[in-house]
C-alpha cells in the first residue's frame, strides 16, 4: 500500500487541530470575533452582559463551525477547515469553546452561557449532512473512511488501496478517542503475526483473534464480544490492551477496571469508547449489563441525558464491540453468550519467561513504534476485507450472529495462509469446545451424548418421554444435582426442548413427534449428515 503525500497532515488536521484530543487550541483570532466582541467592560450589566456572553459564544461557533443535522435529527457543529464534528452538548464541547473565547477575546464564558447559546443554535436552520460514526465509517456508495493523523482517508468501493478523498467527510468519534497514527513504513499483511512473537496466544486460535481485530474496525458489521480468561501471568491483560490500542486508541482509560453495574454506567463508557474494554472483572456481570452489551453489539441508541429529561438532548445510534477479561468466565446471559468469542489464555511460567531465546521474554507492552508495523498490516488486511467481503459465500451453517465474523475470517485466513482451511479448523474447534462446556452444564444433554456414544447408536429412535426418562437415568452424570434432573416425563420434555439446539449443533436430533394418547413421543439419535463430525468431537 502506498500512502504517498496523502498522509502528510495539514496543520489544521493534526494534534493541534482545535478538535483534536491533544489540542492546545492555538487558534489565531478571527477578524469577525476581534471586531464584534471587545474585551473591554460592557456599559450595561445584568441581562445585557449575559446576552453579550451568549452572543460571544454564538459568534465563536459561527466563525469556526457550521451547524449541521443528520438524517436522524442529531445536531452537530462541523469545523470549517475539516476534522471531527462536535455534538451540541455543552458538557462535551465547553472546554473547547472556553479556550477559543479566552484566546481570542480574553473573556471567560460560563457553562450556562454556552448551554444557552447551543439552545439557540439548535433551533436555527441547519444543513443536512451524513455524519460518519465509528473508527471507520461508510459513505453513501459504501466507500469506507478512516482518520489517520487527523486526515480522513478512504477505501473506494470494492478496492483495497486507500486514497485521500476529494471531498471532506464529516464524522464523529467518542470523546475519549485518539486519532490513529499513520504507519510510516511499507509492509505486508503477514506482519500481523508479529503479535505471536510478543504475546502467548491461545493455541490454534490466532486466526480468530486476527479476524476479531478486523471486525472491530468495521462497526457496520455485526459485532461480537471477546471474553478472555486465564490465570495471573497468562498475558491476558497484555493481549487485551494490545487489541484496544490497535483498534481504538484513546487518550486515557485504556482498560476499565470499574465494572458497570447499571445501564447508565455502561452507557457512560459507550459514549467515551468505541471498544469497551473491561479488565479483571470479579464475578459475573449483572444480567441488566449483559443484556445492554448485547444491544451494543447489535447496534443501539445512546441518549446523552437520562430518560425523562425535559431539555433537548442528543440520541446517537452506535455499535460497540466489547472485550472482557477475568480469571473465570463472566458471560452467563444466553443472548450474550451467543454473541461472544471466549478464549482461554495459556499460562506462561516464570521459568519460561526467563528462558534464553524464548519468545516469552519479549512479551512486554509494545510501544507505538513497535505497534506501527502491526497496525500497518491491520490496515492492509482491512482493505482486503473491505474490497472482497461481498464476494464471500459461506457454504455451511453458521449462527446468524457469527456470519459476518466468518465471512471476514475467510478473507483473513486466505490473506495470511493462502487458504481458508485454517480459519474453519480453528472456528470449528472453538465451537466444539464451547458446546462441550455448555453440554457439561446440561445433565440431560450430556446423558444423551453418553447414551449415543456408549451404545454406538447409528439411527434415530422414537420413544415416549417416560421411556426416555428410564433409559437416560442410567447415563445421568454424577455431578447432576437432583434439582436439575427431571423427576417426571413432563419435566424431561422441557429439558429436551432446552437441549435440542445444543444437541443439533453437535449432530444429534432431538424433537417431539407429537402425542400418542396421553404420552408425548420424542425422536432422538444422530443426524446422518453430522455423524462423522460427532464422532470426531466425541
Amino acid at each position: 500500500m502506498s500512502y504517498g503525500m496523502s498522509l502528510s497532515c495539514p496543520p489544521s488536521h493534526g494534534d493541534n487541530h482545535p478538535l483534536s484530543p491533544n489540542c492546545q487550541y492555538p487558534i489565531t483570532a478571527s477578524p469577525n470575533i476581534a471586531t464584534n466582541f471587545s474585551s473591554s467592560p460592557q456599559p450595561n450589566a445584568g441581562r445585557n452582559t449575559k446576552l453579550s456572553n451568549i452572543n460571544l459564544v454564538r459568534g465563536i461557533i459561527n466563525a469556526f463551525y457550521r451547524h449541521v443535522v443528520d438524517s436522524d435529527g442529531v445536531h452537530f457543529l462541523m469545523p470549517v477547515k475539516g476534522g471531527p464534528v462536535l455534538m451540541l452538548e455543552s458538557e462535551m464541547i465547553a472546554p473547547i469553546i472556553k479556550k477559543i473565547a479566552a484566546d481570542n477575546s480574553q473573556r471567560d464564558v460560563s457553562d450556562r452561557s454556552i448551554q444557552n447559546a447551543l439552545d439557540v443554535i439548535r433551533r436555527e436552520p441547519a444543513d443536512l449532512r451524513t455524519i460518519g460514526n465509528g473508527r471507520t465509517w461508510l459513505g453513501q456508495n459504501r466507500e469506507r473512511y478512516i482518520e489517520l493523523d487527523g486526515t480522513v482517508m478512504m477505501f473506494p468501493t470494492g478496492q483495497e488501496i486507500m486514497m485521500q478523498p476529494q471531498q471532506f467527510s464529516s464524522y464523529w468519534h467518542p470523546s475519549n478517542s485518539r486519532s490513529f497514527r499513520a504507519p510510516p513504513m511499507q509492509g505486508a499483511v503477514t506482519d500481523l503475526k508479529t503479535i505471536e512473537d510478543c504475546i502467548g496466544l491461545p493455541k490454534d486460535r490466532e486466526l480468530l483473534i486476527y479476524t476479531y481485530l478486523v471486525l472491530c474496525l468495521m462497526p457496520d458489521r455485526q459485532q461480537l464480544a471477546l471474553e478472555l480468561t486465564g490465570e495471573h501471568g497468562s498475558q491476558m491483560s497484555k493481549l487485551q490492551r494490545l487489541i484496544k490500542n490497535l483498534v481504538d486508541p484513546v487518550i486515557k482509560e485504556t482498560a476499565l477496571r470499574d465494572t458497570p453495574k447499571t445501564i447508565k454506567e455502561a452507557d457512560r463508557y459507550a459514549w467515551r469508547h468505541h471498544v469497551i474494554s473491561l479488565e479483571d472483572i470479579e464475578g459475573p456481570l449483572g444480567a441488566v449489563v449483559q443484556r445492554r452489551v448485547v444491544e451494543y453489539l447489535r447496534g443501539t441508541q445512546l441518549e446523552w441525558k437520562a430518560v425523562g429529561c425535559h431539555e433537548d438532548t442528543s440520541t446517537l445510534t452506535v455499535s460497540r464491540p466489547c472485550i472482557l477479561s477475568s480469571s473465570e468466565p463472566v458471560v452467563t446471559h444466553d443472548a450474550l453468550s451467543e454473541h461472544t468469542l471466549s478464549l482461554e489464555m495459556p499460562y506462561v511460567s516464570n521459568v519460561q519467561q526467563g528462558m534464553p531465546g524464548n519468545r516469552a521474554n519479549k512479551r512486554l507492552d509494545l510501544t507505538e513504534r513497535q505497534q506501527a508495523p502491526i497496525f500497518n498490516a491491520l490496515l492492509l488486511l482491512l482493505g482486503k476485507v473491505h474490497a472482497k467481503l461481498h464476494q464471500v459465500s459461506i457454504q455451511r451453517e453458521v449462527p446468524t450472529p457469527w456470519l459476518d465474523f466468518c465471512e471476514i475470517g475467510v478473507i483473513v485466513s486466505i490473506a495470511l495462509t493462502k487458504s481458508d482451511k485454517g480459519f474453519w479448523l480453528q472456528y470449528e474447534a472453538d465451537r466444539k469446545e464451547r458446546l462441550s462446556e455448555i453440554t457439561e452444564e446440561e445433565p440431560v444433554a450430556q446423558a444423551i451424548v453418553k447414551y449415543i456414544e456408549i451404545n454406538s447408536i447409528k439411527e434415530t429412535t422414537e420413544k415416549s418421554a417416560g421411556a426416555w426418562l428410564a433409559i437416560l437415568e442410567k447415563y445421568k452424570p454424577a455431578w447432576g444435582s437432583e434439582s436439575k434432573w427431571p423427576r417426571e416425563p413432563r419435566g424431561l420434555g422441557a429439558a429436551f426442548k432446552r437441549a435440542a439446539p445444543l444437541l443439533e449443533a453437535q449432530g444429534i436430533t432431538c424433537y417431539s413427534n407429537g402425542k400418542r394418547g396421553s404420552n408425548r413421543h420424542w425422536v432422538i439419535g444422530p443426524q446422518h449428515r453430522g455423524w462423522e463430525d460427532l464422532g470426531e468431537w466425541l
